[in-house]
């Protein structure tokens, strides 16, 4: 039988277990009184692009629902590397997050070899903010009009195609790239510093294709300086009702789209993580939320943490294997 001492807790045990139970509703409290000060949206690339757009309209309604300010922070470089390097080694204090892109999230590992932080581990998902389609267009002296007559046209000319691109490893690139694996078409891939030389050159017919962000090509083919075939998509582009998918127009199975999220350093809390979730969520189901990012060319996307993780591992096992397929080699 244990002595009376024994029996009694020492003054050591008694702190110890006052920490414990005081830790967890002190953890809840900070929590549920998130955000006390300015929070952070960090933007991997230059202000004026679709991700700083789209971040910005996020932004101001955040803001205004928890009555602090989400600032926007862009820091480019890297294809997106050095923000979400950034992001990663942050404090997980729910004050930072990132702004992503498939380049953030999936691509990069398969186009930079020496990677500083791990795509899927060190950054939480928080939501998908919204997918935006390519826009399969062509030069107008190519004397094609349909998805089917461009395959047509390539088999029989093969390599004589050039496609322009925003730079390798774009979801431009590997959106081509996924077209050719699927179609059986040989094209040689021109890389631009960005969307708006490769669709210069597209205009000048000095390249003759571009899968490119519907944002960035959409305003050129209203005015006619370049055809556009179908949009890649799974389903019809809302915006361009009459312009077929990729994959009805002759290309069966065919999807790829550009998409923007938020995440967050992988040990935020939980509870911060989904209060920012919840937030952005009914913003994208609002009448307001959904019109304001389809005249931007973005469909709304919403859904919570775990969609956006599913996704995410999707994306990473379809890039990875088209990447393979480009011969894409990490450099």
């Amino acid at each position: 039988m244990p002595s009376p001492t024994s029996l009694c807790p020492t003054r050591r045990s008694i702190l110890i277990g006052g920490a414990a139970l005081a830790a967890l509703p002190l953890h809840r409290a900070r929590a549920a009184d998130w955000p006390t000060r300015p929070v952070k949206l960090v933007v991997p690339f230059a202000a004026g692009g679709t991700t700083d757009i789209l971040a910005r309209v996020v932004a101001a309604k955040v803001s205004e629902e928890f009555g602090q300010q989400f600032i926007v922070e862009n820091k480019a470089g890297a294809g997106g590397n050095i923000a979400a390097d950034a992001v990663a080694k942050a404090e997980p204090d729910g004050y930072t997050f990132i702004v992503g892109t498939p380049g953030t999230h999936a691509i990069n590992q398969f186009v930079f070899k020496a990677m500083s932080y791990d795509q899927v581990k060190d950054i939480a998902p928080v939501i998908i903010i919204a997918r935006v389609a390519n826009l399969c267009s062509v030069t107008n002296s190519l004397p094609v009009k349909s998805v089917a007559e461009l395959i047509a046209y390539a088999k029989a000319k093969p390599g004589e195609l050039f496609y322009g691109t925003p730079g390798l490893g774009s979801t431009a690139h590997l959106s081509t790239e996924l077209f050719k694996s699927m179609t059986g078409v040989e094209m040689t891939h021109v890389p631009y510093k960005g969307s708006a030389p490769a669709l210069t050159d597209l205009i000048a017919g000095r390249v003759q294709l571009t899968i490119d962000n519907l944002p960035a090509s959409q305003p050129f083919a209203e005015a006619g300086q370049i055809r556009p075939l179908a949009v890649s998509t799974a389903t019809r582009w809302p915006l361009l009702p009459d312009l077929p998918t990729i994959a009805e127009a002759g290309v069966p199975g065919y999807e790829a789209a550009s998409w923007f999220t938020i995440g967050a350093p992988a040990k935020t809390p939980k509870e911060i993580i989904n209060r920012l979730n919840a937030s952005v969520d009914r913003f994208l189901k609002t009448e307001d939320g959904i019109a304001r990012l389809r005249k931007l060319g973005a469909e709304p996307a919403g859904g919570s943490p775990d969609d956006m993780q599913a996704y995410v591992l999707s994306e990473i096992d379809k890039w990875g294997k088209v990447a393979k397929f480009a011969g894409i080699k990490p450099e």
